[in-house]
């Protein structure tokens, strides 16, 4: 897609591989195969991968390229559409004793999401999370540039972040990998412009709508609950993680 292209002379800026164009078809663009394995497959192998992203997050920017717009008001349209989704097919039922608490929790989130914000917009993948990203020991690829845009620091991370949880939650992380990670993704955050209850607000945009989309997919069933749990209790595995302070006001 044109975002797509928009997007991979900005990333590739920022020391990150992206997938080169071999071919342009009318309806389909082909891109080469990166190596690697993706940090959601190497689990507690991937730190080294994690801290070269968190090195190259710094020189993140507002690229001239024309991507289109996604702002806090199209994060709650897609968490609310979510919810919607997964409540009409039926799936909340049994994932917590109170379905309605997850109702509550996302309008909590989506009004949060509208109230403040930031309105500093800078290149986002929209998609980050663990399965994106590529290590190969030596070089870190970022794939699936497609849903790249405009929007606002906290959205990337925020939505990696989760999705460290997730793999802490499902065991793909050790809870010793889970606190060498920490600071990784901390040094991540401070390296950009982020503020931190903004980022807070975005991480559980990010968590609950993992809720629903895994709800779809009956072998999660078996973790699900405790997921849910935390994204109604706030805590995070992260627990060094400094989601408290304002990184930035120093």
């Amino acid at each position: 897609s044109s975002a797509a292209l928009a997007a991979f002379g900005a990333f590739t800026a920022m020391g990150l591989r992206v997938p080169r164009v071999l071919a342009v078809g009318d309806a389909h663009i082909d891109f080469e195969r990166l190596p690697g394995r993706s940090l959601a497959e190497l689990g507690d192998d991937g730190l080294e991968g994690w801290t070269q992203l968190a090195g190259a997050w710094g020189a993140l920017s507002r690229p001239d390229a024309d991507l289109p717009v996604h702002g806090p008001r199209q994060e709650a349209e897609v968490l609310r559409g979510w919810l919607a989704n997964a409540s009409r097919h039926g799936l909340l039922t049994g994932l917590v004793e109170d379905p309605e608490a997850l109702g509550r929790a996302v309008e909590e989130v989506c009004t949060e999401l509208v109230q403040d914000p930031s309105g500093a917009m800078t290149l986002s993948h929209r998609d980050l999370h663990d399965g994106q990203l590529l290590w190969s020991g030596e070089v870190l690829s970022l794939i699936d540039l497609d849903t790249a845009c405009l929007a606002e620091t906290e959205l990337d991370l925020g939505n990696l972040i989760a999705h460290a949880e997730l793999m802490a939650a499902q065991g793909r992380l050790s809870e010793q990998g889970a606190a060498r990670l920490s600071p990784v993704l901390e040094l991540m955050c401070s390296s950009v412009p982020a503020d931190a209850q903004r980022l807070r607000t975005y991480r559980r945009s990010a968590a609950l709508r993992l809720v629903f989309v895994h709800a779809f997919r009956p072998a999660a069933h078996q973790w699900l609950p405790a997921w849910v749990h935390h994204c109604l209790g706030h805590a995070s595995p992260f627990t060094s993680l400094n989601l408290s302070n304002d990184w930035n006001n120093s």
